[in-house]
């Protein structure tokens, strides 16, 4: 059955027809709100900072050690008195006054204690290896202790406490001389203080590794020299100079 169509109907039917067409419309993306957190922002890249920080800390820590180890070893098999390890036994100190307390809070804590079992076992392997080399060098102290303050070079070498510890020593024996010969005061000549002086055997023989490479004494070729990790047995009178400026480790 057939529509009879209006005329407005048929107007507008036409109109749409030869109307042009319409663009699209492209859809509106939102944007998200992104909310920017500065004190967030500023915590991360202070635990970074602290992260950073603790790892050096830890390689600082780890080699103070591993430089008075040494030392400590250098220190026994030397026949003088070396060079004072200042900066390290302070850095190390310290470190253990800060271990100390905080292992301290973590026994108290039942789950932490654990942890704080591990941290007084890592401060007493410290702590032996500082008192082991200062031990040491009290003991050389004592004994060379008028070949030591006779020197100027040996007397850099010490230590304020350790300088003196040796005065002190040196003031006992002499007051131990006195009351043993009945000697008056100021009456104790140097040649009979001079019978209790001993001075360091430099012709000693001493075993080195190699740290740096060095020529030997006698080579006639300088092309010749001791490489890393090279061992090598001499008089210590003539290593002294190559342990002085870290070349070789006494061993």
């Amino acid at each position: 059955m057939s529509r009879i169509f209006s005329l407005n109907e048929l107007g507008h039917a036409g109109s749409s027809r030869l109307s042009r067409p319409t663009r699209p419309i492209r859809p509106t993306r939102e944007i998200p709100d992104i909310d920017l957190d500065i004190d967030e922002l500023s915590d991360s890249d202070t635990e970074v900072e602290k992260d950073q920080e603790s790892q050096i800390k830890d390689a600082e820590t780890s080699n103070d050690y591993e430089i008075l180890k040494r030392a400590l070893i250098n220190e026994e098999f030397s026949p003088e008195i070396l060079k004072y390890q200042d900066k390290a036994i302070d850095n190390l100190d310290k470190l253990i006054q800060e271990q100390d307390a905080v292992s301290k809070d973590m026994l108290v804590t039942h789950e932490r204690k654990q942890f704080g079992m591990l941290l007084f076992s890592g401060t007493d392997r410290i702590k032996y290896i500082m008192e082991k080399y200062l031990l040491c060098r009290r003991n050389k102290i004592e004994i060379q202790v008028l070949t030591i303050l006779a020197s100027p070079i040996y007397k850099e070498r010490l230590s304020t406490a350790e300088l003196n510890h040796a005065e002190d020593y040196k003031k006992l024996l002499e007051d131990y001389l006195n009351a043993e010969l009945k000697l008056p005061n100021d009456c104790l000549e140097d040649s009979i203080i001079k019978t209790f002086e001993k001075k360091p055997d430099l012709s000693k023989t001493v075993f080195c590794r190699v740290l740096k490479n060095l020529v030997p004494r006698d080579a006639q070729d300088t092309d010749i020299q001791h490489e890393p990790g090279d061992v090598i047995m001499d008089k210590y009178a003539y290593m002294r100079d190559a342990l002085k400026d870290n070349s070789v480790e006494l061993i």
